[in-house]
């Protein structure tokens, strides 16, 4: 039985999901997602515009609009689906976050990892900023938050997880290393939210050993990238290996 998780109130059957980004960029890859045993859909990350720069390539897209239509279509797969927004000013966050609230999305993720949001919004050179950014637009969405972080984070965990309380966010997306992910839960004081562990996670064993160090879920990238969406039903398989050759060890 695939082991399920939980964030801000919205149940994922499997722990496991894409990484926006990857299998993520077209209506057939999306549609085989939600087919698969993902626990969930991930939209790539999408801007109010369609996005095209070649210094920025890692967020290129076809605009919010193209993705809304899908939403409905995706879920009537019968699992969450997640939209993750970018933009370069607070208000083309609240204006997706809206839009995609309003459309039936179960979450969002606020993407701040993206090397554009960084040159042009500058989210983590004001915390406060950053924090009002975050509770506005849980506010316009109306669904639960989760905060896509890069993979080298550019201020102290601790830090961070003072940001992520003073803004009440139910998730936050670490890259899955002991730099950042590990570190995040012993570095700061106050509450945690749940940790979606990004990347790292190419068998069953990797999943079991993210859930273990205090991740209540994964995202699944390269490796995804290689395999394609059955990939999740051999997560599924191999984690269910994995936790009983455990316990019939212990």
């Amino acid at each position: 039985m695939p082991v399920s998780a939980t964030i801000g109130g919205v149940i994922l059957p499997f722990c496991a999901m894409n990484a926006s980004g990857t299998w993520s960029t077209t209506a057939g890859e999306l549609v085989a997602l939600a087919g698969s045993a993902a626990g969930a859909v991930v939209l790539r990350s999408t801007t109010v515009h369609p996005f095209l720069h070649p210094q920025f390539r890692s967020l290129h897209n076809h605009g919010y609009d193209r993705y809304l239509p899908l939403v409905v279509e995706l879920k009537a797969f019968g699992k969450p689906l997640v939209a993750s927004i970018a933009g370069a000013s607070a208000e083309e966050y609240v204006t997706l976050a809206r839009a995609f609230g309003e459309a039936g999305a179960d979450l969002i993720e606020v993407n701040v990892a993206e090397p554009y949001v960084a040159a042009t919004l500058a989210p983590w050179e004001d915390p406060g900023a950053l924090v009002a950014l975050l509770v506005t637009v849980r506010a316009a969405a109306g669904r639960p938050v989760l905060v896509r972080c890069p993979e080298r984070m550019p201020v102290p965990l601790a830090d961070l997880r003072r940001v992520l309380a003073d803004a009440a966010v139910d998730a936050v997306v670490l890259a899955n290393t002991f730099e950042v992910m590990e570190k995040f839960f012993i570095e700061g004081t106050g509450p945690l939210p749940a940790v979606v562990a990004m990347g790292g996670v190419r068998s069953g064993y990797d999943l079991a050993s993210a859930l273990r160090k205090g991740a209540t879920a994964v995202q699944v990238s390269s490796a995804l990238a290689l395999e394609g969406p059955r990939i999740f039903a051999r997560l599924a398989r191999e984690h269910e290996a994995a936790v009983r050759g455990r316990h019939s060890v212990g």
